[in-house]
């Protein structure tokens, strides 16, 4: 349970050791742990059926390592960014560079050009990687930021092989210690922030070792995730397989609730994380053709709010399991909270060696009942922002705690509750859109004078959050715009999952706050019902 301590106001999971070492590099590690079981198959790729074990991965990442320092230049401190799907070569690739110290940034394949100058722009990598369906967009991407990168495409290309290729080292190779692995990056992901673009977070070695033994306990399995490694998510379940000798599955075809379904038959999936979304439509898919899953037995929830019928519809559907909720954040790199043990609309209890506690917005720390921000505080420390310093300082409290901007309280038996988020970021089908994005598209249409982007309730299964626009129009009777306008606007402007799907709806004003900004809770209740 979560132990409350009345003195400092705050709530602490328990004190254990991680059974894993976090001072070692995760390169040691995972070599470490594929060694012991080299037959073990650890991944299966669903559309290609390509398998690997763990002696085949063990060696695919030694050989990415040797070659990526002596063909591709690269070393400790090096940017490297991955704009991949889930293809099998991605595991090895992603392990050669903890190998060589080399930071990974790692962005989904569908992002449009200026997602990747933003993001791209940076963390200047030295080295790129991409496919061949979106080789052009990261080429035009880096052009535009005037960005001096090698580019290699994962397309059987001879720069594909040379990653790859045995190397007269590999079999006396042994992991190297990268220094302070509290301090040393080891990925670079995004976070939606509160405002605004998103921002890169620095998750070091430490933070992606010591949270596994959370986990170590578990039964061997077969992992299904179809997010990429742009989530925090992907990495936690990418991670879950390697220490726990897992079996993981992955595919690069797109979520649908049939797909999924037949890859949890197909493959006696037994562990799975979705998005709350993602598991709606599952729900419904299932319950309309009265169809079971008995394979699964967790089923790990989190990203947004799951509502707790949604949960009991889901549970009825996997007799051997249950629905999880985790409460996590990207600047932790692990679950700070999960429901091991289960309370309606809980996000669970503190995981070890998490600290947490509840602010007022005057700073005041609150006690058991009272909502407010919930600060977070883990025994390996959030390094910062990528490149951002007073992002990084706005971010932390004098003591080191992260101020999440998500709203929430303890209850007196210590379960956590997230009741709302300051947050802005729009969240669909699995992806986080920035406002700030399509409001700046927006303005730049004649005729508009004030815009604001909020997210709306889908009423359809999967209930979606949808990007809906509020829209101030000038007086100029000449430069009128209708919806249509608007909605083929953007349309012809940003790719499907950002399209306006909660509609555009003019308005004579909007409302603001003390300080002149658009108050985005009220510009949410003009939507109309």
């Amino acid at each position: 349970m979560s132990r409350y301590d009345p003195t400092t106001r705050t709530w602490h999971g328990s004190k254990q050791p991680p059974v894993l070492n976090p001072a070692a590099s995760i390169g040691q590690v995972i070599v470490n742990i594929l060694e012991r079981t080299p037959n073990n198959l650890i991944q299966i790729d669903a559309v290609t059926g390509e398998e690997y074990t763990c002696d085949k991965l063990r060696i695919q990442m030694i050989r990415t390592a040797l070659n990526l320092t002596q063909v591709f230049k690269i070393s400790k401190g090096d940017m490297v960014c991955m704009v991949l799907d889930n293809r099998s070569c991605v595991m090895p690739l992603l392990f050669g560079c903890f190998l060589v110290g080399a930071p990974v940034h790692t962005l989904d394949s569908s992002f449009e050009e200026s997602d990747l100058t933003h993001l791209i722009g940076i963390t200047k990598p030295k080295l790129v990687f991409c496919t061949e369906h979106n080789q052009s967009t990261v080429q035009n991407a880096i052009k535009l930021i005037h960005l001096e990168a090698q580019v290699v495409v994962l397309d059987g290309s001879e720069n594909h092989k040379r990653i790859f290729a045995p190397h007269d080292a590999e079999k006396l190779y042994r992991p190297p210690y990268l220094g302070d692995s509290n301090q040393t990056t080891a990925v670079v992901v995004c976070s939606s922030g509160t405002t605004g673009l998103p921002k890169a977070v620095c998750v070091t070695h430490s933070q992606l070792i010591a949270p596994y033994s959370m986990i170590s306990h578990m039964e061997p399995s077969t992992v299904l995730c179809f997010s990429s490694l742009y989530w925090i998510s992907a990495f936690q379940m990418l991670l879950l397989t390697v220490f726990n000798g897992f079996k993981r599955v992955i595919t690069t075809r797109a979520f649908s609730p049939a797909y999924a379904c037949e890859l949890v038959k197909k493959y006696e999936v037994t562990n799975a994380f979705v998005p709350p979304p993602m598991l709606a439509e599952i729900v419904e898919y299932c319950e309309v053709r009265q169809m079971k899953l008995p394979t699964l037995k967790m089923v790990g929830v989190g990203g947004s709010a799951l509502p707790d019928s949604l949960r009991k519809r889901a549970n009825a559907l996997s007799p051997n399991g249950r629905v999880f909720v985790g409460y996590a954040m990207s600047e932790t790199g692990g679950i700070m909270s999960l429901d091991l043990l289960q309370k309606p609309n809980s996000v669970g209890i503190l995981m070890p060696n998490v600290s947490m506690r509840i602010a007022a917005d005057d700073g005041i720390l609150l006690g058991p009942d009272e909502e407010g921000e919930i600060q977070i505080r883990y025994i390996h420390p959030f390094v910062g922002y990528y490149g951002n310093d007073e992002a990084t300082q706005a971010l932390l409290t004098p003591d080191s705690f992260i101020k999440t901007g998500d709203i929430g309280y303890f209850d007196q038996a210590g379960f956590l509750f997230i009741t709302d988020r300051k947050k802005e970021m729009i969240r669909y089908r699995g992806y986080q859109i920035a406002p700030a994005q399509l409001e700046a598209l927006l303005m730049e249409m004649p005729g508009i004078v004030q815009a604001v982007v909020v997210a709306t309730p889908d009423k359809k299964p999967p209930h979606d959050e949808l990007p809906t626009a509020l829209v101030v129009r000038g007086s100029d009777e000449t430069k009128t715009v209708s919806k249509q306008d608007i909605l083929e606007y953007v349309h012809g402007k940003v790719p499907d999952y950002k399209q306006l799907r909660g509609g555009v709806f003019f308005v004579k004003s909007l409302p603001k706050t003390a300080n002149g900004k658009i108050n985005r809770k009220e510009a949410k209740k003009m939507v109309p019902v």
